[in-house]
């Protein structure tokens, strides 16, 4: 159970380092597309032999689970909130994504799984809403429809994640494994897409010699091994250990990490209402956690696990 809770804190620096990475490059010429190979060729080359060890079990899961691990963290995901980076600033994706976590899905759980849901989860849940909510406020002021378009992208992106979250529980692989099969998958399918013009990409545009190879070693390594080996990995540990509800609930503590970690790199001091935004989310997503509670019923209940023996 320490490993579990060990794991989930690397991934919120992790995914909080992520956020930083597009934040710092939000002004770059790269492309979604070309993101997205920093995000997937790395750890589908690294991973490759895992995958064809591992090939029956693959096969032996059901296609709907695979399909939502891909879907919620393969190429599509990485796609919507890419697309979404275009119309908001950075901070409302790291906000959006990892704090509505929860509440997808712990919805999922509950009516797919018929899994209990307990008086502190939902006391903590209405703690990380009202913190989304107080996060946002200053954009409503100057609410417009390129916002609102970026900000449905994100909460999409946060549903995909959290299908995503579910189906790796539920298919029951081992971590790198799934890793290893998502960015096989999605790196075939993106090439493709490059190669036949369907997705526009700088590098496929620009000599090699043209490159800007610093910001792509940045980007490959932020992404590349940080989110997609070494994230991929404690991120299913923690919801193999800990549970998909409680590990969801851990990860919208993002947004007060990524804020925080911006403070000295990009001297942005939050105002009072980003911190008392923060405290809801994370004093909501430790009440979610069901930490406090530790012989709750809810803590009992186990979603079904597909088994591959």
């Amino acid at each position: 159970m320490k490993l579990g809770y060990l794991s989930i804190v690397v991934t919120l620096l992790i995914w909080a380092s992520f956020f930083l990475s597009l934040k710092g490059g939000a002004n770059s010429d790269l492309t979604p597309a070309d993101i997205a190979l920093t995000r997937f060729l790395i750890p589908a080359l690294v991973l490759l032999p895992l995958v064809w060890k591992a090939r029956t079990s693959i096969s032996s899961v059901p296609k709907r689970y695979l399909a939502g691990m891909f879907v919620g963290c393969g190429l599509p995901y990485l796609l919507v909130a890419g697309t979404a980076m275009q119309f908001v600033p950075v901070s409302h994706g790291s906000a959006l994504v990892p704090g509505t976590l929860p509440l997808f899905v712990t919805s999922i759980a509950v009516l797919v799984f018929k899994q209990p849901l307990s008086r502190h989860r939902i006391a903590g849940l209405a703690l990380v809403l009202l913190g989304i909510l107080l996060f946002l406020g200053s954009s409503l002021s100057s609410f417009n429809f390129e916002y609102t378009k970026g900000h449905l992208l994100f909460l999409c992106g946060s549903l995909m994640w959290a299908t995503f979250t579910i189906s790796a529980r539920v298919a029951n692989l081992d971590a790198l494994v799934s890793a290893g099969f998502i960015s096989l998958c999605s790196t075939m399918l993106l090439l493709l897409l490059i190669l036949t013009g369907s997705l526009p990409s700088h590098l496929m545009d620009t000599p090699i010699a043209q490159w800007p190879f610093t910001e792509l070693a940045v980007h490959s390594a932020v992404q590349g091994v940080g989110a997609g080996l070494i994230a991929a990995f404690t991120y299913l540990y923690a919801v193999n250990t800990l549970g998909a509800e409680r590990s969801a609930a851990f990860g919208s503590a993002t947004p007060a990490v990524a804020t925080l970690l911006a403070i000295p790199l990009f001297n942005e001091i939050p105002d009072a209402m980003t911190w008392v935004a923060l405290c809801s989310i994370c004093i909501g997503s430790l009440v979610a956690s069901n930490i406090f509670m530790r012989n709750d019923r809810s803590m009992q209940y186990q979603p079904p696990s597909f088994s591959k023996s």
